[in-house]
Parts: structure tokens; C-alpha cells; sequence
């Protein structure tokens, strides 16, 4: 199973939202543990950014990167649509 690794800038986020938005979001996450690149989910690789992609979770977005090799799930931003791009 992968490795979730979370930027500290992301928990502040995560405490600042609604319960139900929180639930939604670790729901969708644990999916993206599961499966990285599961069809069920709206993923989106981004071009700017190398190797990172997008998860869309209603208005709030999750910026993510994979690391392979060492099985980790990178997550460096969450926010909602507006502030994150």
C-alpha cells in the first residue's frame, strides 16, 4: 500500500473546513491511496507542474505527487478551486 505523506500546510486547511467537507476529502483520498489512477475519480495530470497531479473533490482541489519507487503519495496542497491554481 502507498504512503501517505502530507505538507504541513495542508492540515491547517484540512482543520479549517466543514466536517462534512473533511469526511469527503479523506474518503477521496484513501480511494487515491488504494488506487492511484482509479477511473471513479476526477484526476487530471497537470502540465505545468512535472509529475504532479490534480484531484478535484467538488469545489476543493487536492495537489498531489507519486513517488513509485519509494511508494509514496506526496500531498502538497489542498484548497478550494479559487486559491489553489
Amino acid at each position: 500500500m502507498i504512503k501517505i505523506v502530507f505538507h504541513p500546510q495542508t492540515k491547517k486547511f484540512l482543520k479549517k473546513i466543514t466536517r462534512q467537507d473533511l469526511v469527503q476529502v479523506i474518503k477521496k483520498i484513501e480511494q487515491l491511496q488504494k488506487n492511484p489512477f482509479d477511473k471513479q475519480l476526477d484526476i487530471k495530470k497537470l502540465a505545468t507542474k512535472g509529475n504532479s497531479y490534480r484531484l478535484r473533490i467538488g469545489k476543493i482541489r487536492v495537489i498531489y505527487e507519486i513517488d513509485f519507487k519509494k511508494n509514496i503519495l506526496y500531498i502538497y496542497d489542498i484548497d478550494f478551486r479559487g486559491n489553489i491554481y
